[in-house]
């Protein structure tokens, strides 16, 4: 066992709530509290279907409307709206299922979440504290998305945070100062009760949240549609598409079946990673999974899953208060501050060095990478359609979960076999798959790939086409190959002073060899299997990146576009659909190919060069920064007027080979004249 692991083993810690958050949230509205009469409350504050009224809020909080929706002492407000949520809560335990549905469900389509919504009212009935937490998660996502909704029929940028969504004047106009001001109080900014922030970010044990609170904040949202009927028409944003990062990341672990959960069920027995009062929620968590409810499934892991790593970030970092919410003045400890490099007073933030690249690389690409999935970000402000997350999502975040546990576990992880052995080695081995420079690889890769296929694209002879070859231009009456050949040989003397024991050199593929073409892409691809660091890079090198993936994607596409236009041409050619002038620009076309391609091989070997060089970037003086910046930009303008060129309306190839001549000498003058020493690459 790690040291880190005893250490989490050592904490003593019934609640992750801060003294004064505790007691706003658990003990300020169940002071004084008269059993007798919250039965007979209801009806003061409620109509007889069940909903709110808003006049009487007004009276409850001392608020008239001129005063607007803003709350200046929320513990005093809290203390005033306490007796009216538990009168709200004792009216909704004493109906039935089916007077709930019939009472609240048509008021609840308003939010396009409704079948959510009305699952929250039933995870509220139940006995078990565990779905308490998961219907205030679930409601709170949902309502977000709903008054973001809203929101965008008068407003323009929705604010990405709760707080500010309902501050906003907009909303206010729509539901009124009483409703926002209830809203305010309960799932506000940090001195409110702020359910919402501290259910999400994991500081709620089972049970820690009255339940009348959650109960009052359902019947609020039953209320808003009642009393806004317009709000039917709203148009509904639609959720979030994680398909792409789904293809991504089902291929980093294997999806969880049943069977393994025993498995998983041991470890996180097993482990100092859990806290022991949240162990409710991992027991719900593979229930759940075993039910194959995906999506109440990962509500309950995430917030559990940033619960434990900010233990971790509180042990290494020396900072066991942290582990606590933070006061209404203080930020929370966060994935934010948990994955940052640095602490807030700008000191090093020991979670990498504790964790290692591996483990780091795995939560960025989850939580943090702008591509990646996000998933927690999306989640928690209603993006996803819960209802259809797949199993391969919440087996991903699953196994995360699972690898943190085995890393600090309890006992000696020796013992572990199958599953769990599995996981870990997989994270072990794990390279980032949506860092920018990750995306950048894969980028050359596609790009690779459909340059591969210009050997297979089909073409009459030489002597089928021989009464329609054009005349070279001025222009264009010079030898490429030449000059292609001075190049490569420039960029593959870079490339092995940045990898002095690489063989063999990359050669350009002549469209005439089809097996030339894997002479040119081996290296390539050996070249691209070299790792380079992702974790916590500066910024220079990000634009770099950017810059690069801008080169491969333009350069894709120009490859794309010759592809589809050589296609279609030779068709049109052999079924003798093609007029004089037309075969002619067929015969130019031919004629430049290999040359456009030899400017396509180039890029990409350039872009490799420097992919493989970022981190030499620090190294380099303003002048060679600005240097290597304008050879690049107009590396990227070559392949930009390539894109135009060579589309179908254009095709105007005597100037693509000039331009492709011009970008050609450009390489070859830029590696000559900078003396590209290329340090050895940070690996």
């Amino acid at each position: 066992m790690s040291t880190t692991s005893e250490q989490l083993g050592q904490l003593e810690q019934d609640s992750s709530l801060s003294v004064n958050v505790r007691r706003l949230v658990c003990e300020v509205g169940l002071q004084d509290t008269d059993a007798n009469s919250e039965h007979s409350d209801w009806h003061l504050y409620m109509t007889d279907e069940g909903t709110l009224q808003w006049e009487a809020f007004e009276r409850v909080l001392h608020q008239s409307s001129s005063e607007g929706s803003h709350v200046s002492d929320y513990q005093t407000a809290v203390s005033r709206l306490a007796p009216v949520c538990r009168a709200v809560h004792a009216y909704l335990s004493q109906l039935s299922p089916a007077e709930r549905r019939r009472k609240y469900s048509p008021h609840l389509t308003w939010t396009g979440y409704g079948q959510l919504f009305e699952e929250c009212f039933d995870l509220l009935s139940t006995s078990d504290q565990t779905d308490r937490t998961l219907s205030l998660l679930q409601a709170t996502a949902a309502l977000e998305r709903a008054l973001g909704d809203v929101f965008l029929m008068n407003g323009t940028q929705c604010p990405s945070l709760l707080k500010d969504l309902l501050a906003t004047r907009e909303l206010t106009e729509i539901f009124g100062c009483t409703a926002m001001s209830c809203l305010h109080i309960v799932i506000g900014p940090p001195s409110s009760l702020n359910l919402r922030n501290i259910a999400w970010h994991g500081f709620l044990s089972p049970g820690e949240v009255p339940d009348m609170y959650v109960s009052f904040l359902l019947v609020v949202v039953t209320t808003l549609g009642e009393q806004t009927p317009f709000l039917y028409e709203v148009s509904h944003r639609t959720p979030l598409d994680l398909s792409p990062q789904l293809q991504q990341l089902q291929k980093v672990f294997p999806v969880l079946q049943v069977t393994d959960l025993p498995i998983l069920r041991d470890v996180i027995h097993r482990t100092t990673f859990i806290q022991p009062s949240m162990m409710p929620y991992w027991e719900k968590a593979l229930e759940k999974f075993s039910d194959q409810s995906y999506g109440h499934c990962l509500l309950l892991l995430l917030p559990q899953l940033e619960h434990g790593l900010r233990r971790v970030f509180a042990v290494v970092n020396n900072c066991p208060q942290r582990m606590l919410t933070a006061e209404s003045s203080v930020l929370y400890t966060t994935f934010d501050e948990i994955l940052s490099p640095t602490l807030q007073d700008g000191s090093t933030n020991h979670m990498s060095s504790e964790l290692g690249d591996s483990y780091m690389e795995v939560l960025l690409d989850l939580l943090v990478h702008p591509e990646g999935p996000r998933v927690r970000d999306h989640a928690s402000h209603g993006e996803l359609d819960l209802t259809t997350i797949p199993a391969v999502l919440a087996s991903h975040v699953l196994c995360v979960c699972l690898a943190f546990c085995v890393k600090y576990a309890s006992t000696d992880t020796s013992v572990l076999s199958g599953t769990a052995f599995h996981v870990e080695q997989v994270v072990q081995r794990y390279k980032s798959l949506f860092h920018p420079t990750a995306l950048l690889v894969q980028r050359v890769y596609s790009c690779l790939e459909s340059m591969s296929t210009w050997l297979q694209v089909p073409r009459p002879s030489a002597g089928e086409l021989k009464g329609d070859q054009p005349k070279p231009s001025e222009e264009v009456a010079h030898n490429p190959d030449t000059m292609a050949m001075q190049a490569v040989s420039v960029v593959n003397a870079a490339l092995h002073k940045v990898l002095p024991s690489h063989k063999p050199d990359s050669t350009l593929a002549d469209l005439s060899t089809p097996h030339s073409w894997q002479i040119y892409e081996t290296p390539m691809r050996a070249w691209l299997c070299k790792p380079v660091k992702t974790v916590y890079r500066p910024r220079g090198e990000l634009e770099m990146v950017s810059l690069l993936r801008h080169i491969m994607d333009n350069s894709q596409t120009a490859s794309q576009n010759i592809q589809g236009t050589a296609e279609q041409r030779c068709e049109l050619w052999r079924n003798r659909q093609l007029r004089s002038r037309q075969r002619e620009n067929y015969a130019r076309m031919l004629d430049s190919l290999q040359t456009i391609f030899n400017g396509l091989q180039l890029v990409v070997m350039v872009t490799v060069h420097h992919l493989l060089t970022l981190g030499d970037l620090s190294s380099l003086e303003s002048s060679q920064k600005q240097k290597q910046k304008k050879f690049l930009k107009s590396t990227l303008q070559y392949v930009e007027n390539l894109v135009s060129k060579t589309s179908m309306d254009q095709n105007k190839w005597d100037e693509c080979r000039t331009l492709t001549s011009a970008a050609i000498n450009r390489i070859t003058e830029y590696y000559n004249d900078n003396n590209l020493t290329g340090h050895s690459a940070s690996f």
